[in-house]
């Protein structure tokens, strides 16, 4: 059955309330709340310097005004963006992710984090950022919504400004095992499907992967108008899967 937007919501809210630091980097020795604050939010460095280092190959400016992080969690990478920008402003969907976030940046006077459980953006007025970013994000949210979610990021995207995002295109093993076991365990009575998540891999939710094609991706985005400035392979989303890094801009 897919996966529904409410269903989607509350999956992310009890991860951020159980472990958030791991549900958004899923080490498999950090889970059970074994990430250090600092050390995770480190993790965050590497990975907006690769993309800063694209961005800056294709020309953008040496500060960025305003950058958005979709599904920023609580605030990883947008305190890594801090570096690059005179603002950033974080948005996710899990009330508790965002708490948590906001706890964490409260000294930080150039961060904002923004609740938003809603499948568009309409809270952001067209053309509001430099930078609308995303990473390891889009994965966890199905096709029907996350195609919504990318058009807004164009609107959203000022003239002459970036999309950057990273989704994966296929897994190398087969997803039929996984599917079955999963609706075996969700259907499982008196709540032994969230005992034996908490047993197994120590949270009682699951959140999903999806892949799409870049074929799909690039036909979305340059009919919301947007230009693909580069694609590259990336295996952010597991070594088992073939993904890619995306950079869009948009024509002033």
């Amino acid at each position: 059955m897919p996966e529904s937007f409410e269903r989607l919501q509350k999956t992310w809210e009890s991860l951020g309330d159980e472990d958030p630091l791991w549900a958004i980097l899923s080490e498999p020795d950090k889970k059970a709340g074994r990430w250090q604050l600092d050390e995770f939010l480190q993790t965050g460095n590497q990975t907006v310097e690769r993309y800063w280092q694209l961005l800056r190959r294709h020309k953008c400016p040496e500060i960025l005004g305003q950058v958005l992080d979709f599904g920023c969690g609580v605030g990883r990478l947008t305190l890594a963006w801090t570096l690059h920008a005179q603002h950033v402003t974080g948005v996710d969907i899990s009330q508790p992710m965002i708490e948590k976030g906001r706890q964490i940046m409260a000294e930080q006077k150039n961060v904002r984090l923004e609740l938003n459980q809603t499948d568009n953006l309409s809270m952001f007025r067209d053309g509001q950022f430099d930078l609308v970013f995303s990473h390891i994000v889009l994965q966890h949210i199905p096709w029907k919504y996350a195609q919504t979610y990318l058009r807004e990021f164009a609107r959203i995207c000022k003239p002459g400004g970036w999309v950057a995002f990273q989704l994966p295109s296929r897994s190398h093993r087969s997803q039929l095992l996984p599917r079955i076991r999963r609706w075996i365990i969700d259907h499982l009575p008196f709540g032994l499907d969230m005992a034996w998540r908490r047993w197994r891999r120590g949270s009682s939710v699951l959140f999903n992967m999806h892949f799409t094609p870049p074929s799909k991706v690039k036909a979305l985005l340059e009919d919301a108008g947007l230009q693909e400035m580069h694609r590259e392979f990336d295996k952010s989303a597991g070594e088992e899967t073939e993904g890619f890094l995306y950079l869009y801009r948009k024509p002033a």
